[in-house]
């Protein structure tokens, strides 16, 4: 399959899925619940019914497929009649007949919100909040004037399985799988995925076998004869020691349990970012970069779709969020970068998950106080030169206290350093935080794992009927002799536990979500004015300027009727962020803002200003917290600055003049527009009252289009 076409899926929802649907709101076309988990399977039924059920403002995409050959897929979320791209307005000087140009999608101009799930098989809490996410945008629409405008002005992207055999695996299988599939020989006995985790005893689920070791490192609790406690190899006990194994035998007669199962390696570690280490070897996983089929698929979509700006990787658990850097120290960020993830972003998520925010967050501008502060509190002097330590809910990955990278080759360090878009992992599900009334416990304590494990039991007992735990039941096992199959069953084990506690963490992230797609920036033209200032003969030879507020034609003595037009355009940024990351516009394949003034080639002549013209990086109408604004604007002259429109003489000061140059921009002289706005002008000859347009069209804020009228 020719990964980079983009392919509708349409299809009917499974009886299996269906089924699901207790009771559903009236506006849900497509009935979806979450009092289970969907896996891979159950999740594709939902996509493709939901592609069918709402064509006017989905698309389902087939983006890769696995190593088993299951498809990834994006579902695209918009109002498919509105937003259009330039390449739909500008026609090709020289065509050729022979090879059609590719027809950009007309969601790649509006303003792009990317979300996934699953890229850890067995962190599947975030597949199914991608799928309460899209429930919500679908079933909203047209009703909830919130969710209507962002799908009406914004695109939403969700890939709810990164990794469809890890997610397979994990939860249609009951084999918990982190990794991708591979098939590969992993024992080197000429069989490939031979001897992986077994079903002992038949029940349908594969669990843990729990047998008597002198050298085990568990013991059975006191409180609760369900729960292992794990005890150090030298730490003294009376009690019976254990060893704790995954349901398993030894298939291939080698001596050796699991050796050679399907899993192969962790995705989020084969991303380009951040893979080589620094003396220039592998230090991510695979043979290469994007080398998994799944971080292939999604580089590939998304270096076709540099309109998103807003990233979210949902992973489990923890119940935080990781912002970037992993690979990099905090100081290599802009101050204004920080301030977005930080002031912005960050705070905005541990009010939703009721954290408290730290102070320095909601007095900015006492920042230089909370650095005093600081001095002789911490040795950490990232967080001295910054302000405040990072809370626990909202951290970074790279490990401060130790000057040390999290890891190599990770998807968030990727999207925002070569990429240039707001990305976060979220680690999802915090018993103690999202299960209603479950017990405060002090994590300080050295028995609070315990604790949240016979707590988790407990209402495994109250609310589910004890069905997510197979009590320990004698077996005797083909290599290890007497003992008991049980524990939890392996879907439910780290997971957010499905129904009420599921659904608070889907809503809670659908609420992030919904305000980090109201940030997006929106570039729009909001004004355009035209004025005839002459008619001319043969106006390629007209020449024109300006003094003051007059304006001289001279014109050639040749034949030819012509319009000579000022024409004033006004672009703005109303989004509240800016329109790139404090470096976005220099990264390779980004673009500064561009507008145009589009007409019939051979009925316009351009006199001054050429037929594109460069804005820059349009800043947002949110002021950034605690940035001054010398701090939040590139220097003028570097890509990703304002750029200067160019002066005649005797124009006052910070008007912008005609100057008559080459097709295609300006030359960027004097001083420069900043802020979200910025007004353009044109002077040009228009044949035959030949139609024109100004497209202001901006990489991640969007393409707008205004029809000219000349009075």
């Amino acid at each position: 399959m020719d990964k980079s076409t983009r392919s509708r899926i349409v299809g009917t929802a499974t009886a299996g899925l269906l089924a699901l649907a207790i009771v559903a709101p009236a506006a849900q076309k497509v009935p979806i619940t979450f009092n289970d988990y969907h896996g891979y399977t159950g999740a594709v039924a939902y996509l493709k019914a939901v592609a069918q059920a709402y064509p006017e403002i989905t698309e389902l995409l087939e983006i890769g497929r696995s190593h088993m050959g299951r498809t990834i897929y994006v579902l695209v979320i918009t109002n498919r009649k509105t937003g259009t791209t330039i390449d739909r307005l500008v026609p090709l000087a020289h065509p050729r007949n022979e090879v059609p140009a590719p027809v950009i999608p007309r969601d790649t101009g509006k303003p792009g919100h990317y979300i996934d799930g699953g890229m850890h098989g067995n962190e599947y809490t975030g597949s199914e909040v991608c799928l309460y996410i899209i429930d919500k945008l679908v079933s909203r629409y047209g009703s909830e004037p919130e969710v209507t405008k962002l799908v009406d002005t914004r695109v939403f992207y969700i890939n709810p399985i990164v990794n469809p055999d890890g997610v397979y695996n994990s939860v249609e299988r009951e084999i918990s799988q982190r990794g991708n599939s591979m098939k590969r020989d992993d024992d080197n006995d000429g069989k490939v995925n031979e001897d992986g985790p077994d079903d002992l005893n038949g029940d349908g689920h594969i669990t843990q076998f729990r047998y008597k070791d002198p050298k085990g490192a568990f013991v059975i609790d006191d409180k609760d004869p369900r729960l292992m406690v794990r005890v150090g190899p030298n730490e003294q006990t009376a009690k019976t020691r254990y060893s704790v194994v995954v349901e398993d035998k030894d298939n291939d007669g080698d001596g050796r349990r699991g050796e050679d199962g399907e899993a192969g390696f962790d995705v989020n570690r084969n991303f380009p970012e951040g893979w080589w280490t620094d003396d220039g070897f592998a230090g991510g996983t695979g043979a290469y970069p994007t080398s998994s089929p799944e971080a292939q698929a999604l580089v590939e979509f998304a270096v076709n779709h540099r309109n998103i700006s807003m990233v979210q990787n949902f992973h489990t658990s923890g119940g935080f969020t990781y912002r970037v850097p992993g690979t990099a120290p905090d100081s290599s960020l802009h101050p204004r970068d920080v301030a977005v993830y930080d002031l912005v972003l960050g705070r905005k998520y541990l009010e939703i998950i009721g954290e408290k925010v730290p102070e320095a967050w909601l007095k900015p501008e006492l920042m230089a106080d909370f650095k005093a502060q600081l001095r002789g509190q911490t040795r950490n002097t990232y967080a001295l030169e910054r302000g405040y330590e990072m809370p626990r809910g909202w951290i970074m990955g790279y490990n401060e206290e130790r000057d040390q990278r999290y890891g190599y080759g990770m998807v968030i360090d990727w999207w925002f350093q070569q990429f240039g878009a707001y990305a976060v992992t979220t680690e999802l599900w915090n018993p103690q935080k999202d299960i209603p009334g479950f017990p405060e416990i002090d994590a300080r304590s050295p028995e609070a794992r315990n604790e949240v494990e016979r707590s988790l039991l407990k209402w495994n007992d109250d609310k589910y009927g004890g069905r997510l735990f197979v009590k320990w039941t004698p077996f005797k096992h083909p290599e290890l002799g007497d003992g008991e199959i049980g524990g939890w069953i392996p879907k439910y084990r780290s997971n957010a536990l499905p129904g009420e506690p599921l659904v608070g963490v889907c809503e809670k992230h659908w609420q992030f979500e919904k305000f980090r797609a109201g940030l997006l920036p929106d570039v729009q033209v909001t004004d355009v004015r035209a004025k005839v200032l002459y008619t001319a003969a043969n106006a390629a030879e007209a020449k024109a300027f300006r003094q003051g507020d007059v304006v001289t034609i001279r014109k050639s003595g040749g034949k030819g009727r012509y319009k000579i037009v000022e024409i004033t355009a006004i672009i703005e940024n109303q989004g509240p962020l800016p329109t790139h990351v404090a470096r976005g516009a220099t990264l390779q394949n980004n673009r500064e803002d561009v507008v145009w003034l589009v007409g019939d080639r051979s009925k316009v002549t351009y006199l001054q200003g050429g037929v594109w013209q460069r804005l820059g990086v349009l800043e947002g109408t949110m002021k950034i917290p605690g940035v001054s604004t010398a701090a939040e604007r590139p220097a003028v002259g570097q890509r990703g600055g304002q750029p200067a429109l160019p002066m005649m003489p005797g124009l006052p000061a910070g008007k912008p003049g005609f100057q008559r140059g080459q097709r295609g921009g300006l030359e960027t002289e004097g001083p420069p527009q900043t802020g979200p706005r910025r007004e353009v002008q044109w002077l040009v000859a228009v044949e035959d009252d030949a139609p024109l347009k100004v497209v202001a069209t901006s990489q991640k804020g969007g393409t707008s289009v205004r029809d000219v009228v000349v009075k």
